[in-house]
């Protein structure tokens, strides 16, 4: 991801031809005009005591015309060496950043310096201090063009990264670049799987210009919201969105984060099915998994391509959670390490399942929302599951059944209640 950036700050071949142009344009004009400068010479006499007016002093001003392109002599070898050092100055400059440039600039003036007082001959030249106000123009103009060259870069940084990660966080990454370290390390983190229900079928509906206007919407959508929450799209895998908060910037409430995304994402599904439905192409269904604890994040690759991404059990969990949502109908599902880390979130208990491709078990939570934002009539339906879950673990088989069946009645899904019910019926006849 970020390892993937080519950070546009300085490009040599890029900026070279540019300012070189400019700077030749600039030292033509400057020698053109120098040849054909006008010295001023300041005369100053003491007079007092010397005058019966009572003045003191006087200054006299002098101007005259030091060079005349059209009446001199040859112009001798200390000036064609000294546009020489010019020109090379103007052609070196732009190859290098500013320490360079500078440097290069202050050889220039020692070459004028020793062409000058190694021969003094009376040979028609542009004066020398006149020379080296031309070093200072071509360096400041220069230095100008390096300050516009790094600040259009850096706004294409900026929105390039923007891309990738929130506004505040580029700007975060701007002033402490060591706050985005861009090397392998073990981090809590929270993955969040966003995947379309039934994309196959939507697929089919449409020719491909159409889908792909399609799958941009639900990206937009999805992205707008995870990077309101300051979270990091890692990747699209088709029509599945991956996005992480804790990396690359670390975070304190990144369980919190991606929960309020995942939350919002689907409060605002309707906004984007409204879209749909004005565009004549077909609504979408999200189901998405939120997973927190340990991965190892940092980029990856090969020397042809390096990719900054998160792996782990954690990223797997994320994405295992997101499946189980179509067999308990249920739009998100959490892993229990999220849970523990929001006290003050509510949760629905679905199961404790063993993940493919994992040992341990993980119990999956539905979350509900804030404990002081739920109504009396859902904390009712949710004391009764929680009772109904201690029933079935404790094979109190005969109310686990009774208070399934109310709450698939009164609460729902209904699909997911059926689950519980077939698993008692399944442990009677086993047991």
């Amino acid at each position: 991801m970020l390892a993937e950036l080519k950070l546009p700050y300085y490009n040599a071949g890029r900026r070279s031809l540019t300012y070189t142009l400019v700077l030749w344009l600039v030292l033509l004009l400057l020698v053109f005009t120098g040849l054909g400068v006008f010295r001023l010479y300041f005369d100053f006499d003491w007079t007092a005591g010397q005058s019966d007016s009572g003045q003191l002093f006087s200054i006299k001003i002098r101007g005259g015309q030091s060079f005349n392109l059209f009446t001199a002599d040859p112009f001798g070898s200390v000036f064609w060496f000294s546009q020489l050092a010019l020109l090379i100055m103007t052609l070196l400059m732009p190859m290098f950043r500013l320490m360079g440039g500078t440097i290069i600039a202050l050889l220039t003036v020692g070459a004028l310096l020793a062409l000058h007082f190694n021969d003094s001959a009376g040979t028609p030249q542009i004066p020398l201090e006149f020379q080296l106000l031309i070093v200072l123009v071509l360096y400041m103009i220069y230095v100008l063009l390096n300050y516009i060259g790094e600040v259009r870069d850096r706004k294409r940084f900026d929105h390039l990264l923007s891309q990738y990660v929130p506004a505040e966080l580029a700007a975060e990454y701007r002033r402490d670049p060591d706050v985005m370290q861009l090397r392998g390390e073990e981090r809590d983190i929270s993955v969040l799987f966003c995947d379309v229900i039934g994309f196959s079928s939507i697929s089919e509906q449409l020719e491909p210009a159409e889908l792909a206007r399609w799958l941009n919407l639900f990206f937009t959508h999805v992205s707008r919201v995870v990077v309101r929450y300051r979270g990091t799209i890692d990747k699209y895998m088709g029509d599945s969105v991956m996005a992480v908060w804790g990396a690359p910037a670390r975070s304190q409430s990144h369980a919190y984060d991606a929960l309020s995304a995942a939350l919002d994402i689907q409060a605002e599904i309707d906004v984007l099915n409204n879209k749909y439905r004005d565009k004549r192409l077909p609504q979408v269904s999200m189901a998405i998994g939120i997973s927190t604890g340990t991965a190892m994040v940092g980029p990856l690759g090969s020397e042809y391509r390096m990719d900054y991404t998160v792996v782990g059990d954690t990223v797997n969990i994320a994405q295992r959670l997101e499946e189980q949502t179509r067999k308990y109908q249920v739009s998100i599902i959490v892993s229990d390490k999220t849970t523990e880390a929001l006290p003050d979130m509510k949760f629905r208990e679905l199961d404790t399942v063993t993940v493919k491709g994992r040992q341990q078990p993980v119990t999956m939570y539905e979350p509900l929302g804030a404990t002081d934002q739920l109504t009396d009539t859902l904390l009712h339906w949710l004391e009764l599951h929680e009772q109904a879950m201690q029933a079935s673990k404790a094979q109190q088989w005969d109310r686990a059944e009774t208070l399934f069946l109310q709450l698939r009645d009164e609460w729902g899904p209904a699909g997911m209640y059926d689950l519980y019910l077939a698993g008692i019926d399944q442990a009677r006849h086993h047991g």
